[in-house]
């Protein structure tokens, strides 16, 4: 059917003829435009009339249009071409809650336009979609889609979630998306192994490993090349995808030379064994190899194979052809790991408990007609019984001398009672006492050495034991005799000996020798009395385990009794003649101890501040309890404890901060550099 078009469409007869004819259903409409050179504003206007939408106009949007059509076109595909139109001049339309905004195409981006997940429809309606990577990193495809996204457009790569943010017409998008699908795919991860015949496959590991460092740029989905020595074959193991395998292969193939120089010397510096030790096991090695081999090679390997070493720099210094030379070095870097420490820690514990009783009557009768008599066990009560008679034959100094002595040479509580008379005296005392004391030691060696090796430890005195004595006579005046005398010195106190052997297992075998000695309270005619006592055994304990080695636990009861006979026994009254004394000795001694085993460096700075603090802890207390009489700036005190480790992660955690700050301000970089590059001089002249 016609159009027929009011009066206010009159001007566009000139340069439009619409054409309205029926389809095949009479509900559907169509149009067949033409335009020459129309304002673009009146197209505007005519497209509102025939879609029915609100249409808003920027006030930049200006300028005539050119269309030529010879096909009829429904309500869609009219407003597609209107969009198409609107594109070719720099414009677009915008929907935002069923109103169309008509702009400039370089404002667009920083309207509310629609964000959708997929484009299911292709035209030009500006839109924003988020396209999420699998496979490849954001940022490294970033640089390749830039120049497929028009000025007025933004593509921008956000790590976190390694996606792309791309605003732009649905068909430029779905254009991109179709790009995106072929490059994001997943490498084929395969494994390959390389057999080597020339070069070492650690050595070649270790090039390729420093060689291929992580590439900031790959994303986080995308697995490095792991490569692998396997020394039993001397063969590289390669796993990654088919280009870094084939790079690798190449590099590989071209480091599998043979060397241009036959070199047979080595020089191999150790970091843990002993070179003397290792050079041993290596020249026993090859006199077993020379012996193994016929006559005429074992000759030839004799004179071509030689082994010494280094005590300064702690090497081995090498001489042997090739063969030789590869289980040489085999056999050193097996030998060259580095030993377990065990920490030995000892507790010595001894806790006696001595008690005694003594009770006892003693007395003097004396009469000047008819004799004397006493009873008494001839100790120093005797003096006091002494003194006590001589104050009562007047000399009174004598007396009360003696009195006093006899007192001060008795432990315990004494009482007396006499009766001092011309021709009878009668004197007695009453002696009780009740003893008891109590006697806890504690010793803690420790001691810290590497596996399968002896550390000792002893503390305590060098006490001198007599060993002889001599005289030598001489002739005459001149030549006297003189006597001599031989003294040995001998160790007394705690000594411990132990030789750990570390097993595969989370256990330790132990070799241990116990020893503790104190001198004695007992004085002998001999020379000094010592107190010993030893231990010498082999357990198995667990890591960090306490086990008890051995000990003693004794009671010691001792009681006794002096009576006069007869007079002794008599109930009650026998008690005047007799003295009762009673001694209990408890001794409890016992010996544990427990192996901790020192993995690692930190595991030993863990247990060295353990010690350190705690000494530091007393050596502070006594600071603070110094008195008015000592300075306490002048009791020493060591310094505050500072753990390398820790100041070493400090140091790390700030470089990654570094790093990540770093990495921020590049992306804000490209950000605003994407930004300049989309905005365009033009653009920026007209705003």
């Amino acid at each position: 059917m016609k159009l027929r078009l009011n009066p206010l469409k009159s001007a566009l007869l000139l340069a439009l003829c619409l054409s309205f004819s029926a389809g095949v259903f009479a509900q559907e409409q169509s149009w067949t435009v033409n335009f020459k050179d129309t304002d673009i504003q009146e197209v505007i206007k005519f497209m509102a009339d025939a879609t029915g939408r609100t249409i808003i106009i920027d006030p930049k949007v200006r300028g005539p249009v050119k269309v030529i059509s010879t096909k009829p076109l429904n309500s869609e595909e009219l407003y597609s071409l209107f969009l198409s139109v609107l594109d070719v001049h720099g414009y677009t339309a915008v929907d935002s809650g069923g109103v169309v905004r008509i702009v400039p195409n370089r404002d667009a981006r920083s309207l509310p336009v629609p964000s959708e997940s997929e484009t299911s429809t292709i035209d030009d309606t500006y839109v924003t979609q988020v396209i999420q990577l699998k496979n490849i990193s954001a940022a490294k495809v970033l640089p390749t889609l830039r120049p497929l996204v028009p000025q007025h457009g933004h593509i921008a790569a956000y790590d976190a979630s390694n996606a792309l943010i791309i605003t732009d017409t649905r068909a430029n998008i779905v254009r991109l998306n179709e790009i995106i699908a072929k490059i994001d795919q997943a490498a084929v991860i395969g494994t390959d192994l390389i057999q080597l015949r020339y070069a070492q496959a650690t050595d070649v590991v270790s090039i390729i490993t420093t060689l291929e460092k992580p590439d900031p740029n790959r994303g986080t989905t995308s697995a490095p090349i792991v490569v692998v020595a396997d020394k039993r074959i001397n063969g590289v193991i390669i796993s990654g995808d088919d280009l870094q395998r084939q790079r690798i292969k190449l590099l590989i193939d071209r480091m599998d030379r043979p060397q241009a120089k036959n070199s047979n010397m080595r020089v191999v510096y150790l970091k843990y064994a002993r070179a003397e030790e290792v050079s041993k096991v290596l020249t026993g090695m090859v006199q077993n190899l020379t012996q193994n081999k016929p006559a005429t090679e074992g000759a030839a390997s004799t004179t071509s194979t030689g082994i010494q070493f280094d005590v300064d720099t702690n090497a081995v210094l090498l001489t042997a052809d090739s063969d030789t030379m590869e289980s040489l070095l085999t056999v050193i870097e097996s030998l060259d790991i580095r030993r377990a420490q065990v920490l030995v820690e000892a507790i010595i514990v001894e806790i006696e408990e001595n008690s005694g009783k003594e009770l006892g009557i003693e007395w003097m009768y004396r009469d000047s007609d008819y004799g004397f008599g006493g009873s008494a066990r001839g100790n120093n009560s005797g003096g006091i019984i002494g003194g006590l008679a001589g104050a009562a034959l007047d000399d009174s100094d004598a007396g009360l001398a003696s009195l006093a002595s006899g007192i001060g040479g008795i432990t315990g509580q004494v009482f007396g009672i006499g009766r001092l008379g011309e021709r009878t005296d009668f004197l007695g005392i009453l002696k009780m006492l009740q003893s008891n004391s109590k006697t806890n030691i504690l010793s803690t060696p420790n001691l810290l050495t590497t596996d399968n090796h002896e550390a000792s430890i002893s503390v305590g005195q060098e006490v001198p034991f007599e060993t002889g004595s001599y005289t030598s006579t001489g002739g005459g005046a001149s030549n006297p005799s003189s006597p001599f005398t031989t003294v040995e010195r001998r160790d007394v106190g705690v000594q411990l000996t132990v030789t750990p052997h570390v097993n595969d297992g989370d256990s330790v075998v132990l070799d241990i020798a116990q020893e503790v000695s104190s001198l004695s309270n007992v004085d002998s005619v001999d020379g000094v009395v010592t107190n010993k006592r030893t231990i010498e055994t082999q357990v198995l304990a667990e890591n960090g385990q306490v086990v008890v080695l051995g000990g003693l636990i004794k009671d010691d009861v001792q009681s006794s009794e002096q009576r006069v006979p007869i007079l002794g026994s008599i109930p009650i009254l026998g008690h005047a003649f007799r003295s009762q004394t009673s001694r209990v000795v408890k001794t409890n001694l016992l010996v544990f101890i427990r192996a901790t085993v020192v993995e690692d460096a930190q595991m030993m700075v863990g247990a060295t501040a353990e010690k350190y603090s705690a000494i530091r802890d007393i050596q502070i207390e006594q600071r603070r309890k110094s008195g008015l009489l000592l300075n306490s700036r002048e009791i020493p005190v060591l310094p505050e404890w500072i753990d390398e480790s820790v100041l070493q992660q400090a140091r790390e955690k700030r470089v990654q901060e570094t790093q990540k700050l770093d990495q921020v301000i590049d992306l804000r970089s490209d950000l605003e550099s994407s930004d300049t590059d989309s905005s365009g001089p033009n653009s920026s002249t007209e705003e």
